[in-house]
Order: C-alpha cells, then structure tokens, then sequence
C-alpha cells in the first residue's frame, strides 16, 4: 500500500506545480539531447579518426648500396621492434612501377637509370597509432645500420592527437554545466512541490508519520521527472538522427548504448536532485 501511495502521490506532484515542473523537464529533455549530440559527435569523430590512424604508415627507405642479403638483415632488425602490425618490401623496381602509376611516367625514360632507393612500407598496431609511439618507433629504425630515412605523416597525427584531447576536453566541460543547471532546476521544482504541500506534510508529521514515508513521493517525483525528460530526449535524438541520415548524412552511426546513458543521467539527476532539495528543505515547511 505505501508504495503505491508513493507512486500515487509522486504522480500528483506534478500538477501541484505545473509550471516549474514543465520548465524542468523541459531543460531536462534540452540538456539530454545536447548530451546526445556531443556523444554521437564524439562517436562518429572517433569512427573517422580510427579510419585516419588506421591509414598511417611509416616509409623506411633503405641505403642504395646494400645489397639483397643486407636488406634482409635489415627487415629482420625492423620485425623486432614493437608495435608493427605490418611490413611490406617495396623494391627498387616496385618504387619505378609505383612512380609511373602516380606520376604516369616512366623512370627509365626520363634518367636512362633508376635511382628510386628499395624501402619498407611499415603499418602499426593499432594501439601504437598515434604521435608519440609513431615517433619512438621511427626514432629505433632510423638508428639501423643501412637505414636512409623514415618518413611518416608526422604533422597530420600530431593535429589530430592534439586537437581530438581539446574537442573531448571542451564537450565534457559542457556536459557538466548542462547537468548543473539541470539538477539546479530540478531541485528547485521539488523545493517548489514540498512548499505547495506544506500543510498537507505538517498534518502527516501531526499524526506521527515517518520521515522516509514523507520524502518519498518528492524522490519518486524528481525520478519520474528526470526518466520522462530522459524520455523525450531519446524520441528527439531518433528521429532527428532519422532525418539526418535520410537528408544530410548517410553514414551517421549512431548506438543503442547513447539511449542506455540518457536514461541512466536522467534517472540520476532526478534522484540526486529530489533527494538533495527534500533532505534540506523538508525540515524548513
């Protein structure tokens, strides 16, 4: 019986502050769904970035005077050295092929001779696919006896590592200050439904009834608030996503697990802030 009279009146709640409770789900359902779009941003930056990383390849070029067996050596030096996924012998007629396929001339044709040096085309792990660790591994091969130079896309990973810390940094920051003015909302609607049922709450207290069977409903509300916030956000965040997929971008990937979070905070910040704003200011009514 208390739990459904719990239920019940966490329910008429909302009615006994009807404004404040529809600005508060309100802010609920906007800072959910600006959640939802930093995550899915996130998401799919991450899904770009990986293709990026993925790409990235290190080009060991090999001194022109040694020979087969030398070179030989040399891979079998470079196959030692942590974080390579991959290494591919590129020889020197191999680099004469690749220059006509990219420049569509022949090098024989232009200096009677090749002088394109043998290399070995280089892919790493994917947990050592970033700046530094492309950096340490470029700095051990280089120190092999016969190696000429190691060449990578030094500038585009390094953008890349900066920049992604600073995106993730700034939208963790805005996802804190919506959750702040959000709980700050909710609390202050709770605060708002114990003032309207201040006679009703003095009365209960007249007839000896308990503390946690009093703030209950006012918990119960502020959850019901932010799960029905979180709610509305999820139908927001679908068929926004819908729209864009069919009218802007196709490849928008976007996860179940997104839903599972906005539900989680909702029920949080409801929790957290109800039971925040009835632990101080029941003791005021």
């Amino acid at each position: 019986m208390n739990f459904w009279f719990t239920i019940r009146e966490g329910f008429k709640g909302f009615s006994r502050a009807r404004l404040s409770t529809f600005i508060s789900i309100s802010s609920i359902v906007f800072s959910l769904f600006l959640i939802s779009v930093f995550l899915i941003v996130s998401l799919n930056i991450d899904s770009w970035i990986s293709q990026l990383r993925s790409k990235l390849e290190l080009e060991v070029f090999i001194d022109r005077t040694k020979s087969d067996n030398e070179i030989q050596l040399i891979q079998q030096k470079i196959n030692k050295i942590n974080g390579l996924a991959e290494i591919n012998y590129i020889s020197k007629e191999d680099a004469a092929k690749r220059f006509e396929k990219e420049f569509g001339q022949n090098i024989y044709s232009i200096l009677n001779s090749n002088p394109l040096p043998a290399s070995f085309v280089l892919k790493l792990k994917k947990e050592h696919q970033n700046a530094q660790s492309a950096q340490i591994i470029t700095s051990e091969i280089s120190k092999i006896d016969g190696v000429e130079e190691v060449i990578y896309q030094k500038e585009l990973i390094s953008v890349i590592d900066n920049y992604i810390e600073i995106l993730y940094l700034g939208g963790i920051l805005i996802i804190v200050l919506l959750i702040t003015i959000t709980f700050i909302l909710l609390y202050n609607t709770i605060r708002l439904t114990i003032y309207a049922r201040r006679d009703i709450i003095e009365i209960m207290k007249l007839v000896g009834a308990k503390k946690s069977f009093i703030k209950r409903p006012f918990v119960i509300e502020g959850i019901l608030q932010g799960v029905l916030g979180a709610g509305f956000a999820c139908v927001a965040v679908y068929f926004a996503v819908k729209l864009i997929i069919r009218f802007v971008y196709p490849y928008l990937i976007l996860k179940s697990e997104i839903f599972a979070i906005l539900f989680v905070l909702g029920f949080l910040i409801g929790y957290l802030s109800s039971w925040m704003s009835v632990r101080k200011h029941l003791q005021t009514y």
